[in-house]
């Protein structure tokens, strides 16, 4: 089957828009233009529709860009539209009551888990995650939780993305043999952890998400202050309940119990 042809204008433009981020909210036209290799007047054609549109603004005095509430309003439509999301919050809620803890659900969006769901009852130092955030998918509990369980071809794409980042190699090896051992582990364990690894005093669990085709479709996490919770009680007593909830979760999306990946 042919694949269909690649509309680069609007390729162009989505690249704009992906360069803002939380921690780089504001843009100026040079950094657009460094960012997406594209001409300083290319960016510019494309900001003047996007402001058009009130997909972004411009602050006139520091002549930064930034992304505007149309935008936004895309991704709460994304968000509501996600069935795995309703079914899972009743779950996450009686979850962190039950352990006083904040719960977290995220999706893989290439080589990043992205938070679509936050069940928060304390303040995680130095994290500021919020629906939306997002975090490596090797260095975390939740990615390593997901990634795991990913089909060989996916799981091939992915280590092809990675492995063209040098602080990524760093963790994962060369060709990803540092990452797989780690993933051996989960697959074994049925769950991933996270000591101090990716913020110093946070550690972690995190669980995968089945749907009803047995792929894995999110992962469950819980973070804990490693001052308040010592590494070996977390594992001893939020790893149970946490897979339950993972269980629970993936029965109403369907799951049988048998998951479907080829490693």
């Amino acid at each position: 089957m042919a694949q269909p042809k690649r509309v680069n204008s609007m390729i162009r433009g989505l690249e704009i828009l992906e360069s803002f981020t939380p921690s780089d909210s504001h843009l100026t036209l040079q950094e657009l233009s460094t960012r997406t290799g594209l001409p300083k007047t290319t960016v510019h054609r494309f900001l003047k529709t996007l402001l058009t549109m009130n997909y972004v603004s411009l602050d006139e005095r520091t002549k930064a860009y930034c992304l505007a509430p149309r935008v936004m309003a895309l991704g709460f439509s994304v968000l509501s539209g996600m069935d795995i999301r309703a079914k899972a919050l009743p779950y996450m809620e009686a979850l962190s009551r039950g352990t006083g803890q904040n719960i977290n659900l995220a999706i893989l969006d290439r080589t990043e888990m992205l938070y679509i769901e936050r069940i928060t009852v304390r303040r995680i130092i130095n994290t500021n995650l919020h629906v939306g955030s997002r975090v490596n998918c090797y260095q975390t509990a939740m990615g390593r939780s997901h990634i795991a369980f990913l089909p060989n071809e996916e799981y091939d794409r992915l280590i092809q993305e990675l492995v063209k980042d040098k602080e990524a190699i760093s963790h994962i090896g060369r060709r990803g043999e540092k990452l797989e051992e780690i993933l051996k582990e989960v697959r074994n364990k049925g769950y991933a952890v996270n000591d101090d690894e990716w913020i110093p005093g946070l550690h972690a669990i995190g669980c995968p998400v089945f749907n009803g085709r047995g792929e894995v479709e999110a992962s469950l996490n819980m973070c804990c202050i490693s001052q308040m919770v010592g590494f070996d009680e977390m594992i001893e007593k939020f790893v149970p309940p946490l897979m339950e909830t993972a269980r629970k979760i993936s029965s109403v999306l369907g799951f049988d119990g048998t998951p479907h990946f080829g490693r």
